[in-house]
């Protein structure tokens, strides 16, 4: 697990976010997932038998619960990268979680049966627990019941999310006659899956907590005017905490925020009044942070054009990150669209330098 995804997780075990990633993010606003009702359980799934072993083990699970009695799973998958598999994956483990559930039932159903097969006031019952020989063979009542397990992926990537979003995108029922696609269609059940898209997203107004303005500086991460732009019109009602400052950082891989968070103790004049020092750190921040975006954004492209013409040493790689002068790296990005090799240009390098 990387930084990023420990990051989001630590973050992300705070009930009260939580709780409002699910309500904006899937209900709309309306407070369906209580915080003061969540737990946070374990989050790895393994099911063993005479075939073998399988485990997966999931980014976050809380689950739901009144009155000590559980009633609702919710687990939160974060993405930055596509998963062409994604539809199947989260199928798999709401599986594993259902048979988890089952394994647990038939385990008290048993022990239940057992202590009341024990107690010799019940010997003339033969069916102490189990209604019928269908329940005793299979351990499960007919009035028992699962609880519901609901899984979100949560997608923080750069690139527009290309892979399938249920389970059909994935399948093909092409192979056969139109007739036989439809009748197929029909019969495999299209598992759709929960997907907030946080580049696309639109409906911040649906979150409560802080989870509002790190999604929406988050979606502005690459336009420095609109993401200032926001912190002026959202200083007088400002719920961005340290906490989510850090976040931002660690999602925006920006140095300049990491450095003023690290520096400050807390994101530099943020609700302070207009004119003081601090206030000027932080959009002076914001303008370097801009920048850095932007010369990474260079330097990736710089980079990509370079891996075509083969390996690139690590101290050339090294010097295309480090650089951070916005001209530099435009007159880079033209010298290696047309280099043809990594040794013109780093010759081409060192004839502009």
């Amino acid at each position: 697990m990387g930084k990023e995804d420990i990051g989001l997780k630590s973050y992300l075990e705070d009930a009260g976010r939580y709780a409002d990633l699910w309500n904006g993010g899937v209900f709309e606003g309306k407070e369906i997932v209580k915080a003061e009702q969540l737990q946070e359980i374990n989050p790895l799934l393994h099911k063993a038998d005479d075939e073998g072993i399988l485990e997966r083990n999931r980014d976050l699970v809380m689950k739901q619960s009144c009155d000590g009695k559980c009633f609702a799973v919710f687990a939160v998958e974060n993405q930055k990268t596509v998963d062409y598999g994604m539809p199947a994956r989260i199928m798999l483990q709401e599986a594993l979680e259902y048979s988890r559930q089952i394994q647990t039932i038939m385990k008290k159903n048993e022990n239940a049966d057992k202590e009341l097969r024990q107690d010799g006031s019940k010997k003339d019952n033969s069916f102490p627990v189990y209604s019928d020989v269908g329940e005793r063979l299979y351990k499960i009542r007919k009035d028992d019941r699962l609880y519901p397990v609901m899984t979100l992926v949560v997608y923080w990537g750069e690139k527009e999310w290309e892979g399938p979003r249920s389970l059909h995108d994935m399948i093909d029922f092409t192979a056969g006659s139109r007739s036989m696609e439809e009748e197929f269609r029909k019969l495999v059940p299209e598992y759709p899956i929960h997907f907030l898209d946080l580049s696309a997203f639109e409906h911040f107004e649906f979150f409560k907590t802080e989870l509002r303005p790190l999604l929406e500086l988050f979606k502005r991460r690459d336009n420095k005017e609109k993401f200032v732009k926001y912190i002026e019109e959202n200083k007088s009602d400002w719920k961005m905490n340290d906490e989510s400052w850090f976040m931002l950082s660690q999602l925006t891989h920006s140095k300049t925020l990491k450095s003023l968070i690290r520096e400050k103790g807390r994101a530099a004049g943020i609700g302070k009044k207009e004119g003081e020092s601090e206030g000027k750190n932080m959009l002076k921040a914001l303008d370097d942070w801009a920048n850095d975006a932007k010369a990474e954004g260079k330097a990736e492209s710089i980079i990509d054009f370079l891996e075509v013409y083969g390996e690139i040493p690590d101290s050339l790689r090294d010097e295309i990150l480090n650089q951070k002068n916005l001209e530099i790296m435009q007159r880079w990005v033209k010298l290696a669209a047309r280099a043809g090799s990594i040794q013109n240009f780093i010759q081409g390098m060192h004839a502009q330098n």
